[in-house]
């Protein structure tokens, strides 16, 4: 196996654990289509929906 693909599979390993970490911890949510942030948006990035709002403690 070449370098570069070891270092692309190590990337996207990576991606998808920072995602998951970011999903994890969670201040805001969609209301929409159930999207997770971290920060506060006037409407969503994912499907652009103005349904943003603080997510609850016990999710």
């Amino acid at each position: 196996m070449g370098i570069f693909n070891r270092l692309g599979r190590e990337v996207e390993e990576f991606k998808q654990s920072a995602k998951q970490a970011a999903e994890d911890s969670h201040d805001y949510r969609c209301e929409a289509c159930d999207a997770r942030f971290s920060t506060e948006y006037d409407e969503c990035p994912d499907c652009g929906a103005e349904a943003v709002v603080p997510a609850a403690d016990d999710e």
